[in-house]
C-alpha cells in the first residue's frame, strides 16, 4: 500500500481537492434540482443540502475506510516508525476533518432549509445528537494533537484508536438508519456497514497483534 501523493508539501493542493469536490457535490445537486421529474435524479429544491450533506458524508466515509485500511495493513507503531508513512497517515486524517467540517456546514444548511433545529436532549446513544458533537468536537482536537505530538506514546495509540473506533461508529450508525428493508433495503449503505465494520474488526487484529508480540513474557 502506498500513499506516495500523500506529503505534507501536497497537502494545500490535497484540500484545496476536497473543496473542489464538495463544491461539485453542491453543483450536482442543485442542478438535478432543475431536472424534469422523469429523470431518475431529479430532486426537490427543498432537498437540495439533503444531498449535499448525504454525498460530503460517503466521502469522508471513503476517507476514512482508507484510513482504517492502512492502520490495519501496517499497525500504528510500524506507521509511526516510518516518517513518511506517519505523514501519510496524518495526512488523510487532516483530509477527513477538512471534507467533514464541509459536511457538517451542509448538515446545519439542511436543518435550516427545513426551519428545523439540534435537539440536545436525550440519552448519549451511538448516532445520537451528543454523540455527534463529540464526534465532531474529536475531528477538530485530534489532528491538532497529532501534528504537534510526533512520537507515539501509549495515550496517543489508544487515542487515535479509539478515535477511529468511533468515527467508524458513527458512519455505520448513519448508514443503518437508511436501511428500512422490505420496503427500502439501500443495498449501498448496508455494503457500507459491511466493510467498515470489516476494516474495524481489521484494526482491532492489528492491535492485539502489535500489543502481544509486546507483552512482557512471564
Amino acid at each position: 500500500m502506498k500513499l506516495l501523493m500523500l506529503t505534507k508539501k501536497r497537502l494545500p493542493l490535497l484540500i484545496a481537492l476536497i473543496c473542489c469536490i464538495e463544491l461539485s457535490i453542491y453543483l450536482w445537486a442543485t442542478w438535478t434540482s432543475t431536472l424534469d421529474w422523469n429523470n431518475f435524479f431529479v430532486i426537490q429544491s427543498d432537498f437540495i443540502y439533503d444531498k449535499c450533506a448525504r454525498l460530503a458524508g460517503r466521502v469522508s466515509s471513503f476517507i476514512i475506510f482508507i484510513t482504517l485500511l492502512m492502520v490495519g495493513y501496517y499497525g500504528l507503531k510500524k506507521i509511526y516508525g516510518d516518517e513518511k508513512k506517519k505523514e501519510s497517515f496524518l495526512i488523510l486524517i487532516t483530509m477527513f476533518t477538512c471534507n467533514h467540517l464541509i459536511h457538517l456546514l451542509f448538515v446545519i444548511l439542511r436543518f435550516r432549509s427545513h426551519g428545523e433545529s439540534l435537539a440536545l436532549n436525550g440519552p448519549i446513544e451511538i448516532g445520537g445528537t451528543i454523540h455527534g458533537i463529540i464526534s465532531f468536537t474529536s475531528i477538530v482536537i485530534i489532528p491538532i494533537i497529532l501534528w504537534k505530538y510526533k512520537n507515539l506514546s501509549k495515550p496517543i495509540y489508544f487515542i487515535i484508536i479509539l478515535y477511529l473506533l468511533n468515527i467508524s461508529s458513527f458512519i455505520v450508525k448513519t448508514f443503518l438508519s437508511k436501511v428500512k428493508p422490505p420496503e427500502h433495503p439501500a443495498y449501498h449503505n448496508q455494503f457500507g456497514i459491511a466493510i467498515i465494520s470489516a476494516a474495524c474488526i481489521y484494526i482491532l487484529f492489528r492491535v492485539y497483534i502489535e500489543n502481544k508480540r509486546n507483552a512482557p513474557e512471564n
